[in-house]
């Protein structure tokens, strides 16, 4: 489908292909539906699915009916409210170039900005207000800002806005613009009080299901770490490490926790900038920046981050903290996995914090696999698997010249010492990965009610079995055997099914649709055990002298 098919207006249509828009999101093609051509609407759509879109279409489909462009420029025809400065600031821009080949001026009004600038703003005309509930408020009450010609006004992430303390603000504004104008809400969820808003100021308004709940995190894999309180900040150390992604988003409950692991990150290494709420509006845009730009991979933030910036590339989300409330959880967690690409986001939670989280996770409609902590040992067994991997597509790059001052280099010193000495240099560069003996103890004794002990399986898999050479005599444990052989074999511990340990060797199950990847891996040769060998089984043997999968 293309959005001609949408009977999208050509200017808009022209400025679509200009961007390299070709086919519309779920949500553009289900606000465009002739059926609901007019209405009001309220419409649950997730982050990142291109919502801002979808109401620039409405917004031109409203305004402009079959003129080819906007007139002349005067008090508002569209009003957008969103709840923080940075989604008012980015929603501005994207609707400039949407709306812009028909003429259309978008000027915004934020906290943090001078008023007066925006005042002056508004006096020389304008087509569409995008603003912050408090500043267009204030500009409404000071007069700077006239309603009278609104006919539409679009309310974006309208649940934040309640969260965060604006009906009066938006009550206000949506009381103070007239009452023949369409109104459309775009909220991710659709908690009791989006309803009752939703019922006073639309028109019967038609609901639009843009995103079903099931499908919030169909993009997103969600983990989850039992560790000890006074370790939580080391074992966002080793999820970080181990995950090793191009662009971080920390979560922290407050603000001086955000400043606190900010620091902190950066002391150990890492490339990371915090944002919250205390900061002024330019602390923050440089923050941003430095992400947007490259020069930091970590950004660690508030709730204040969970909704309306501009965050392209967050490759993996991680719950500091844990969230306050499944909406929250959502709203994080959406940061990740945004426009069709993959993301991941990470729990930690206490074992305590581990009941909560999981009723969270039902009541969001969404699931989590519970996962030990990465290790110090698997951290550094991931770092050699990079570095072998990155010698290996740099090697073939390597020019004459190169080559030569390698072959120079080999003459003076064993290609041993050269290879320890590169991979020494290679750690002393990234941050050094954690020991965390009261997480292993922590996640051991997770409470009953919460469920499965981290590593257990509530259900046996069908599977293939293998052997690994190592069994009782030489102290084949479970706890060192499942990194091991999710290592060596590239699986996750959900996939291992049984393990027996007999004597001398030990048997394990690998879930049915992974165990010719695994077969495949497991049969390299492991510098860290080169006399160990993983293979595929093939009958089962007598009754093993114990079952201690934990």
């Amino acid at each position: 489908m293309s959005f001609a098919t949408l009977d999208v207006h050509p200017a808009l249509r022209r400025s679509l292909a200009t961007r390299g828009y070709d086919e519309p999101t779920p949500v553009q093609r289900e606000v465009m539906a002739s059926a609901l051509a007019g209405r009001d609407l309220l419409v649950s759509s997730r982050t990142g699915s291109g919502k801002t879109v979808a109401f620039g279409l409405l917004l031109a489909d409203t305004l402009l009916g079959g003129d080819p462009s906007f007139g002349e420029a005067g008090p508002p025809l569209a009003l957008v409210i969103a709840p923080t400065r940075e989604l008012a600031v980015q929603v501005q821009r994207e609707l400039s170039w949407l709306l812009g080949d028909a003429g259309g001026r978008v000027v915004s009004t934020v906290g943090g900005m001078d008023p007066r600038r925006e005042a002056r703003a508004l006096a020389a005309g304008t087509h569409v207000v995008v603003g912050t509930p408090g500043r267009l408020r204030d500009h409404i009450e000071r007069r700077n800002l006239d309603l009278s010609a609104v006919r539409a006004l679009v309310l974006d992430e309208a649940d934040e806005m309640l969260d965060m303390g604006f009906r009066e603000e938006l009550e206000a504004i949506l009381g103070a613009a007239p009452g023949d104008r369409r109104t459309v809400l775009f909220s991710a969820t659709l908690p009791r009080p989006i309803l009752e808003l939703a019922k006073k100021y639309t028109r019967e308004a038609a609901r639009v299901a843009a995103t079903p709940p099931g499908e919030a995190h169909a993009d997103i894999a969600l983990h989850g770490h039992v560790v000890a309180q006074r370790e939580r900040e080391h074992a966002l150390v080793n999820v970080l490490r181990a995950q090793d992604p191009a662009r971080a988003l920390v979560f922290c409950a407050t603000r001086e926790g955000a400043h606190h692991m900010a620091s902190s990150l950066s002391e150990r290494g890492f490339e990371a900038v915090g944002i919250a709420g205390d900061l002024t509006q330019g602390e923050r845009t440089r923050a941003l920046k430095l992400l947007r730009d490259g020069r930091a991979r970590v950004l660690v933030a508030t709730d204040v981050a969970a909704r309306g910036l501009d965050l392209p590339g967050i490759e993996l989300v991680v719950h500091a903290d844990i969230p306050r409330d499944p909406q929250a959880l959502q709203h994080r967690s959406g940061r990740t996995g945004r426009a069709g690409k993959k993301g991941r986001a990470v729990f930690l939670a206490t074992p305590a914090e581990r009941f909560k989280m999981e009723r969270m996770l039902k009541m969001a409609g969404a699931k989590a696999e519970w996962l030990p902590v990465p290790t110090a040992d698997e951290i550094r067994a991931r770092d050699e698997e990079r570095l072998a991997a990155d010698v290996a597509t740099l090697a073939g790059e390597a020019s004459e010249e190169e080559l030569q001052a390698a072959r120079r280099l080999l003459e003076s010193r064993a290609p041993l010492s050269v290879a320890a000495a590169l991979l020494r240099r290679e750690r002393a560069r990234l941050p050094a990965a954690e020991e965390l003996p009261e997480t292993a103890r922590a996640a051991r004794q997770v409470p009953r009610a919460a469920g499965p002990a981290v590593g257990r399986r509530t259900a046996p898999i069908e599977g293939v079995w293998f052997t690994i050479g190592i069994g009782r005599e030489r102290q084949a444990d479970p706890k060192w055997l499942l990194p091991l052989l999710c290592r060596r074999g590239d699986v996750t511990r959900a996939e291992i099914g049984k393990i027996l340990i007999f004597p001398r060797e030990t048997r394990f199950e690998i879930a049915a649709h992974a165990a010719a990847g695994f077969e495949a891996k497991a049969r390299r040769p492991d510098p860290k055990m080169p006399g160990v060998r993983i293979e595929m089984a093939r009958e089962a043997k007598a009754k093993p002298v114990k079952r201690p999968h934990p």
